[in-house]
């Protein structure tokens, strides 16, 4: 029988994964490198997902900006090829997003060392200031709801202008001073804030910025970002929120994923060097959150209105009243003593008592009693 001639030599230019043998790696086809994933083993030899990278998204694995899996869906074009032993390629096949089996793909969130933690799956920055990456089904790769895409750019400048901008800057026009993002990255959504820009000839017109340097501008910065992962990691540690960490807690508020939002999860990270700070905050988080934000401002209020959707999932569901349409949440004891009641369905009429937390879009109200729930015949 004729030996099979390969198409081409897997020429190994970074093993970024092995055992035993190169499981993870990147190795040059023609006059481009691609990434290698063994897939499955066969009798000549192995299955390998590919796809092209670049040596950006490359220094990106290495420093867990990007997970493996986010490497792959960032190209439309994947193949399986088939190599020997030898690491010659016997055949190759291009498949498309859809065409390779969840199995054979990495999960979403894995880099290639445990100690660099869940990566984001888009690329982050290199050495950004301050990395804001928002996962959910309601963000896609292909595209964003543009209100949504806005509301989350929008939550970022109030953020970084009111929280990480030193306090003596805040509240300055954006042509005086302001900070440069990186392009929005897709999938689900990640929006890198770079570094501050200021016109000093403007800045230096107040008589207690006279002799500012643009080298201290940005060491200001860098002190009130690192202040704020700190306020972050405090209000995230503690049951109730203190006066130090309610301003962080007014800065991200609108940025916190909710039963509301088209997001469930949000990553704040930060890059400096070699080291990297990661903060993640899930929805059921954030629900922790905004109630320590509720009981510490001490806000009572009472809501009447009928039930216009239950979400059973997350335990909530919307209520309109005259206030409009709010956000009630409830424990896992009363939302299914709510369950179990026959009136508890929608166009029911309710009445609940509980911590209210005031929001832009709607308002969130934190059940502690509820007070009335009757069918509307």
């Amino acid at each position: 029988m004729a030996t099979q001639s390969p198409l081409y030599f897997l020429n190994i230019v970074e093993t970024l994964y092995e055992f035993d043998e190169p499981i993870l790696f990147v190795a040059r086809v023609g006059f481009l490198k691609s990434l290698f994933l063994k897939i499955n083993e066969i009798d000549t030899g192995g299955e390998y997902l590919s796809c092209y990278i670049d040596d950006n998204h490359i220094s990106g694995l290495r420093d867990g900006r990007i997970s493996i899996r986010g490497v792959f869906d960032s190209q439309k074009e994947r193949y399986i090829v088939a190599a020997d032993y030898a690491l010659n390629v016997l055949s190759e096949m291009m498949v498309g997003p859809t065409e390779v089996a969840e199995a054979f793909l990495p999960k979403p969130g894995v880099g290639i060392l445990p100690r660099l933690g869940e990566c984001p799956d888009v690329l982050q920055e290199k050495d950004a200031l301050v990395s804001i990456y928002f996962q959910g089904a309601g963000l896609q790769r292909e595209s964003i709801q543009y209100s949504t895409l806005m509301g989350l750019l929008s939550g970022v400048q109030n953020l970084v202008r009111n929280v990480i901008a030193p306090p003596e800057l805040r509240g300055l026009r954006t042509s005086t001073f302001d900070f440069l993002v990186g392009d929005p990255a897709l999938g689900s959504l990640m929006i890198s804030v770079k570094e501050p820009v200021a016109n000093m000839g403007k800045l230096r017109q107040a008589q207690e910025r006279r002799g500012l340097t643009i080298e201290e501008v940005r060491i200001g910065v860098t002190k009130t970002k690192d202040e704020f992962f700190a306020g972050m990691e405090d209000m995230l540690s503690q049951n109730a929120l203190t006066a130090a960490t309610d301003d962080v807690y007014e800065g991200v508020q609108h940025l916190l994923p909710s039963a509301d939002t088209a997001f469930s999860n949000v990553t704040f990270s930060t890059q400096k060097g070699n080291v990297l700070r990661r903060i993640s905050i899930s929805r059921e988080r954030a629900d922790e959150v905004r109630k320590a934000h509720a009981r510490s401002n001490g806000v009572d209020s009472r809501r009447t209105g009928t039930i216009i959707e239950i979400n059973a999932a997350s335990r909530t569901l919307l209520l309109r009243s005259r206030a409009g349409v709010t956000t009630c949440a409830f424990d896992p004891t009363a939302f299914e003593r709510l369950r179990k009641d026959p009136a508890f369905k929608i166009g029911s009429r309710l009445q609940v008592d509980g911590d209210l937390f005031e929001r832009v879009r709607r308002d969130y109200l934190n059940v502690q009693r509820i007070i009335l729930l009757e069918a509307i015949t």
